[in-house]
């Protein structure tokens, strides 16, 4: 549960931002109105105040859904809705004294640092580490680091399915003695987040680094965009579908063909 306090607007000005999202007497889909309102209220600096700490609700963390979720991180949606109503909602918050959503009815979202944990999450699984120990790891991680998001702060190494986290000369086994343990050679975890000077996650390139789409959470509330630009990969799909050539869907927005075709290729994926 949360409380929200308007910044810089008033009732009035909300009750029309509700209004107007009307459709024929009825409210758009729960989901769609959700997304809406919230990233309204971010956009004119409306506060999010939760029970527990939090930092959500702040310009430039991102808002996604889990139906955004199951999109950008190709993950099926059952098992992301999953993820945010029992890790999100419940479990990661209190094994750190935590909120890592917000919610509106049923509808449930989260910023950008709680995505890359659902992806570390789930790529962590994939390695065949149990979800317990994710848990387990997440919580020691999030003590010894300061951190609410451990996953998204450092990168994160499997050995042997024994999960690792800290640089490639000095690692940490995210297990409650954590130990030190010196590895030679380990293969990156993450190869689709670029961090940033503090080690935090910042950009996230779901078709890789080699590809121009980008989710960063100070564009476009971290929807996927063309990167370096505002343009969502989504606006350059529907030109795409209405019949539109990718040479003159280039020259309309001053971008590359092969900006235009990586646009296409994950709206396509998604």
């Amino acid at each position: 549960m949360l409380c929200v306090v308007a910044a810089s607007t008033n009732l009035s000005t909300l009750a029309q931002v509700f209004d107007r999202l009307k459709v024929d007497g009825g409210f758009l889909d729960t989901e769609i109105l959700f997304v809406l309102s919230v990233r309204f209220f971010v956009n004119l600096n409306v506060i999010f105040i939760p029970i527990m700490k939090s930092e959500i609700g702040k310009i430039g963390q991102g808002v996604y859904t889990a139906a955004d979720a199951s999109r950008i991180l190709k993950i099926p949606y059952p098992k992301a809705n999953y993820w945010f109503k029992y890790y999100a909602k419940n479990r990661l918050s209190k094994s750190v004294d935590y909120i890592y959503h917000f919610q509106i009815k049923n509808v449930i979202a989260v910023n950008f640092l709680t995505l890359i944990e659902m992806y570390v999450f789930y790529a962590l699984k994939e390695k065949g580490v149990k979800a317990n120990k994710i848990i387990e790891a997440h919580t020691v991680m999030s003590q010894f680091l300061g951190t609410a998001y451990p996953f998204a702060k450092q990168d994160i190494f499997v050995d042997n399915k024994s999960l690792l986290f800290g640089t490639e000369d000095s690692l940490i086994t995210a297990d409650k003695y954590l130990q030190t343990v010196i590895v030679e050679v380990l293969k990156k975890f993450i190869s689709k987040v670029q961090f940033n000077d503090d080690r935090i996650a910042k950009k996230y390139y779901p078709l890789g680094k080699d590809k121009c789409i980008v989710v960063n959470p100070e564009n476009q509330f971290g929807q996927p965009v063309i990167d370096g630009t505002n343009i969502l990969a989504e606006t350059i799909y529907s030109l795409s579908r209405g019949g539109d050539a990718p040479e003159f869907i280039a020259k309309l927005y001053d971008i590359t063909v092969n900006q235009v075709e990586d646009a296409i290729e994950y709206a396509k994926a998604a």
